[in-house]
């Protein structure tokens, strides 16, 4: 029997569901500029199954990514899920947002670099070198400057050119193009983490666990945790 597996993106302004039976995609919903998750998801879901004829019920595993990304978005996203796995009793798996925007960059002997404009100056990211070995991580998920992330890079000693992907590239792009000779920019229409690929990285990795274990992956700590620490300081 096909593992029924669905996904969810909410990590930034986008926002992805997708349906899988094993590595076959049944139905994908991706939208841009969503205005609010907590009013665009569940409508979006309810149709999705709809369309897909298929009952929550069926669902054998739910996944998510978990960050980094919009703290909002993540929260929204994590608590839908474990509210579906809780009340149906199924196993959920939590994916990196980074590796899952990693995957819209076709198959080939080529280093990609997810980048995500993390404000304050600083970028989400992450580096995978994809071979015929198969993938392999070079840096892990991470929130650094712009030009910490080029430091690295060019001490990295990595082959061939570096795949960048990203709304980082709106804001940091210049600064890569001077900082990294083989710096290549995926177009912009690659750059929403799409639910499909949550779904596959979930089933190849195995990474299943109890809802009671999913939480977003935030990498630093939110604006209004920071003014709290400062407020008990003072």
């Amino acid at each position: 029997m096909a593992l029924k597996v669905l996904a969810f993106d909410t990590s930034s302004f986008y926002g992805s569901i997708a349906l899988m039976e094993d590595e076959r995609l049944v139905l994908e919903l991706n939208a841009g500029g969503v205005e609010g998750h907590a009013v665009w998801l569940v409508p979006s879901l309810d149709y999705l199954l709809k369309k897909a004829r298929t009952s929550i019920k069926e669902i054998d595993l739910f996944a998510v990514s978990i960050g980094p990304g919009s703290f909002t978005g993540l929260r929204i996203g994590v608590s839908v899920v474990k509210g579906l796995a809780w009340t149906l009793k199924k196993p959920v798996a939590g994916i990196s947002t980074l590796e899952a925007l990693s995957m819209n960059v076709p198959f080939g002997e080529v280093n990609v670099c997810p980048i995500m404009d993390a404000r304050k100056k600083e970028v989400y990211t992450a580096i995978y070198t994809m071979g015929r070995n198969g993938r392999k991580t070079i840096l892990r998920d991470s929130v650094m400057s712009p030009e910490a992330l080029l430091e690295f890079i060019s001490g990295a000693g990595m082959e061939g050119p570096v795949v960048f992907i990203g709304d980082g590239i709106r804001v940091y792009g210049d600064s890569i193009r001077r900082g990294v000779r083989d710096a290549l920019f995926a177009p912009e229409y690659m750059w929403q983490v799409r639910a499909s690929h949550i779904a596959h990285l979930a089933v190849k990795k195995s990474v299943e666990k109890g809802p009671e274990e999913l939480s977003p992956l935030y990498l630093r700590k939110s604006d209004a945790e920071l003014k709290k620490q400062a407020g008990q300081g003072s």
